[in-house]
């Protein structure tokens, strides 16, 4: 083990680590990610190729284990490795383009744009894809809302029949006894 690393280090853990003498990785005794046979991209020109290569790929609504240059481990490895040639920023650009195609189907296929549109597969594909899922009717509601305003939204939820005619009743059964209080005073005082 090199010295000065800690044997918890998320760099042994991953099974890489970096020298800070040498440019190049070094394996360290760890399964989990090994350093790719021989270096695939060994030049920082190559590997910003490949990087815009795989926004390209994410931006155009593809997923990561599609990219055909590299599995997901390899690119993880260089993203570790050389995160000044895989900016974490350009990647989740690329992502939200990505979901961005997907949503753009979705409202086409909606409106009546797209022929033979299969609006449950497209669903199932968005839940799998952006984590999309069914919320309950309350839950829902509290997504643009923070807690406190929850009291106030609820006030302006639709209720039923029966919860209608209930705040009705406690409303005219709350009239009715404060009218009574307010004779009964007046009879008291004169």
């Amino acid at each position: 083990m090199p010295p000065n690393i800690p044997p918890n280090s998320p760099a042994l853990q991953e099974g890489i680590i970096r020298t800070p003498k040498d440019d190049a990785p070094s394996p360290a005794i760890a399964p989990q990610c090994e350093p790719p046979e021989d270096r695939k991209w060994p030049t920082r020109e190559r590997r910003q190729e490949v990087f815009s290569a795989l926004c390209a790929h994410i931006g155009a609504g593809f997923s990561l284990e599609s990219f055909p240059d590299a599995d997901r481990k390899t690119i993880r490895y260089y993203a570790e490795q050389f995160p000044e040639d895989f900016p974490r920023e350009k990647l989740e650009e690329a992502a939200r383009r990505g979901l961005l195609e997907w949503e753009k189907i979705g409202k086409d296929g909606v409106r009546g744009d797209l022929a033979k549109f299969n609006a449950s597969a497209w669903a199932f594909n968005m839940k799998n894809r952006a984590g999309w899922r069914d919320r309950a009717e309350v839950e829902a509601w509290s997504v643009l809302s923070s807690p406190e305003e929850m009291s106030r939204i609820e006030k302006f939820k639709p209720r039923s029949a029966e919860e209608i005619a209930l705040g009705v009743m406690a409303l005219l059964t709350r009239e009715r006894s404060r009218k009574t209080e307010e004779c009964g005073q007046a009879t008291d005082g004169s």
